[in-house]
């Protein structure tokens, strides 16, 4: 499997998971939201990680690594979105856990939120995986 095939799957997956996402926050299920908000957004940078054919970290929280290697390889990506994937996947990052086994309980308004912000995220990860391949 090449890194292009790699990263079409996991933002296949990603997707996928966003669906479950907006029905869990349609079922008012704020928790479970948020714990698909957190997946579906993983997988996102993971796949950028991928086309770039950079090794994605095995831990909840790629952000990290993709504004390093970002900066490294010189890719235009606007500063505020990068800043805010990275407080979103931080922030979604250290909820997964309470949030899925119900250690913590995340609020209607604090799901919208991660949910909105994630589908924006999304977004930004389909435009950006756009312009990595026409740059080829």
């Amino acid at each position: 499997m090449t890194n292009g095939e790699r990263a079409d799957r996991l933002l296949r997956e990603a997707r996928q998971i966003a669906g479950e996402m907006k029905r869990a926050l349609d079922d008012e299920a704020w928790n479970l939201a948020t714990r698909r908000a957190q997946e579906a957004l993983e997988l996102a940078i993971k796949a950028l990680l991928s086309e770039m054919s950079v090794d994605y970290p095995k831990t909840h929280d790629p952000a990290p690594v993709f504004a390093r290697a970002v900066r490294t390889r010189g890719i235009h990506v606007d500063a505020g979105a990068l800043d805010s994937l990275a407080v979103l996947s931080q922030e979604l990052a250290n909820i997964r856990g309470p949030a899925f086994y119900q250690e913590t309980v995340v609020t209607d308004a604090q799901a919208r939120d991660w949910v909105q912000r994630v589908e924006r995220a999304l977004q930004f990860a389909d435009g950006l995986l756009r312009r990595l391949r026409a740059a080829r």
